[in-house]
């Protein structure tokens, strides 16, 4: 599986919000800067990062984006399915239909279960869990 540049900034910028924010909102163009990530592009997965809940906008002079809810309480699964959408290793694996190419292929299950433990280490990892000191434990 190849995450996208949608999941990992994503992930990218929530993990700005958490570890510069303090609860504060942040304008998208900070972010944009300090992560090195078009403000275009960021506006675009910040309004779904917004639409799964995980963010919220605050309007006025110092508005901008803050998380909408604790970094414990969100996966990095959470926000890879808000930006890039179900977590699959092959298409078929999201789908019920067979493989066009090779009709029922022996090796969906395969796939099944390699996307299911990839979800499952994405579920488990909270975004609270990437803002902590590399080297300290959980």
């Amino acid at each position: 599986m190849k995450l996208s540049t949608k999941g990992r900034y994503g992930v990218t910028a929530m993990f700005d919000l958490a570890t510069y924010g303090n609860g504060s909102p942040i304008g998208a163009a900070e972010i944009s800067k300090r992560q090195g990530i078009s403000l275009s592009y960021l506006e675009q997965l910040l309004s779904k990062l917004r639409q799964a809940g995980l963010v919220k906008t605050v309007r006025g002079p110092s508005g901008g984006y803050a998380l909408a809810k604790q970094p414990k309480q969100i996966s990095i699964g959470d926000i890879v399915r808000a930006t890039d959408g179900p977590v699959a290793l092959a298409s078929c694996v999201s789908s019920k239909a067979c493989c066009p190419k090779s009709g029922c292929c022996s090796t969906k299950e395969l796939w099944q279960n390699l996307s299911a433990k990839v979800s499952k280490l994405l579920n488990q990892t909270k975004l609270a869990d990437l803002c902590k000191p590399k080297g300290s434990k959980k």
